[in-house]
């Protein structure tokens, strides 16, 4: 029974201590250290000698599984272990692509300074900058087009950048887009300029502000002068 319990109580703290767990294969712990940022336990996986660039089922290595989660420690051991950093996932993902969707902006900025390509295509055909203006990741946004990244891009359908942030209602980043210069009046393939994607999606302040007629609101009506009995 002491036995028993002596177990439970070392097995508890080894779970405790995370990154020095013994469990599953070398493969497999070097995706949880990338994971959980466990720095000391991928660089002794690392010194045995493991390959950096090993994947999982869906083609992501564990450089990328560091930069979803901001794991810049952990990144920079990878990157300097020779781990690439435009490897393609089973989308054609890029670590960049990863960290502009999820809104890793210490890891987009990272990459970018080691080389990073801002202009690389997943198999939609779409650059990092496509995915962070859709899903609003103004900061990311705003470091991808000031260190390269094509505001005029367009996908196959004609759509670029700013007509996906119109699209979702992204404000915060229209206004970045537009304060960066971007071209408000190119059209997609349907005829459509950003402020018109932005009407059909019922964003209609979106649509003139980025059509530069915002209008300015009305003064306030003055307050109706009370009759007095003195």
């Amino acid at each position: 029974m002491r036995c028993f319990l002596a177990l439970s109580l070392f097995a508890a703290a080894a779970f405790m201590a995370g990154c020095e767990i013994p469990i599953g294969t070398p493969e497999e712990r070097m995706f949880k250290s990338a994971k959980n940022d466990y720095e000391h336990n991928m660089r002794k996986l690392l010194d045995s000698g493991l390959n950096p660039d090993i994947t999982d089922s869906a083609g992501w290595t564990p450089l990328m599984w560091a930069a979803a989660k901001d794991n810049t420690d952990t990144l920079k051991l990878l990157v300097s272990r020779g781990a690439n950093i435009e490897h393609r996932n089973n989308k054609g993902e890029t670590a960049l692509h990863i960290a502009a969707r999820w809104s890793r902006l210490d890891t987009v900025r990272y990459l970018i300074s080691i080389g990073a390509r801002p202009d690389a295509l997943d198999h939609l055909g779409w650059p990092p900058l496509m995915w962070a203006a859709m899903q609003g990741r103004t900061d990311v946004v705003r470091t991808l087009i000031e260190n390269g990244a094509n505001m005029e891009f367009k996908d196959t359908n004609g759509n670029t950048a700013l007509m996906m942030a119109a699209n979702r209602g992204r404000t915060e980043t229209v206004k970045v887009m537009l304060e960066l210069g971007v071209n408000t009046h190119k059209t997609n393939r349907a005829g459509q300029t950003a402020a018109d994607v932005a009407r059909q999606s019922d964003y209609k302040d979106l649509a003139a502000l980025i059509e530069g007629t915002t209008a300015t609101p009305p003064a306030p009506k003055a307050a109706a002068k009370k009759k007095s009995f003195f």
